[in-house]
């Protein structure tokens, strides 16, 4: 039998692997002067919100513009046949994404106003996240932490039956080399 969150689990570390490498990629262009850096901020929000927009069971995560393109490879009929499509995330800034606007946006479920304690959280590690004094894995682990505590609906759905320690440690473990941006245009190596 098929099991949904197992494969999105998979799907989420695959997300985490590819935006990683497209992390790494903007780390070096940086370094080797092929990006300015004023606008190393907007990019690497960009690349994060993807990954936040795209693991949020619940939906409530800002919409982040991205394309897709074809995967390939020698499932892809069978894939498609089976109703999964075949696409994969392109990982590159599109002038589409209004980082301005996107730290505006509602970012979390509607149960969580239900809870003064866990909003106040989550709104304060939304502002820690967007000044860099946390990075976006601090984010995403604090979301995962709260949304588990409050049985936010379709997150509990999408996530039962998973190891949350196992899944934590499989995305820390991915983003182990990962520097910080402490602040616009400053990393952490």
């Amino acid at each position: 039998m098929f099991n949904t969150n197992k494969f999105i689990e998979r799907q989420d570390y695959e997300l985490a692997e590819e935006c990683w490498k497209a992390i790494e990629t903007l780390l070096i262009d940086l370094a080797k002067g092929n990006k300015p850096e004023d606008k190393s901020y907007s990019e690497l929000m960009h690349l994060e919100g993807i990954f936040l927009d795209l693991t949020d069971r619940t939906q409530a995560h800002p919409r982040v513009p991205f394309g897709t393109e074809e995967r390939g490879g020698f499932f892809k009929n069978f894939v498609k046949d089976l109703g999964f499509g075949n696409r994969k995330v392109v990982w590159k800034f599109t002038e589409m994404f209004k980082v301005d606007k996107y730290v505006e946006e509602n970012w979390f479920v509607s149960t969580l106003e239900m809870d003064n304690m866990y909003f106040d959280e989550m709104t304060k590690a939304k502002d820690l996240y967007v000044s860099r004094r946390i990075n976006f894995l601090e984010y995403f682990f604090k979301r995962l932490d709260v949304y588990n505590s409050i049985e936010a609906s379709k997150h509990h759905k999408y996530y039962k039956n998973v190891d949350i320690n196992k899944y934590k440690d499989k995305i820390k473990n991915i983003f182990k080399d990962m520097p910080s941006m402490t602040k616009e245009g400053d990393f952490d190596i």
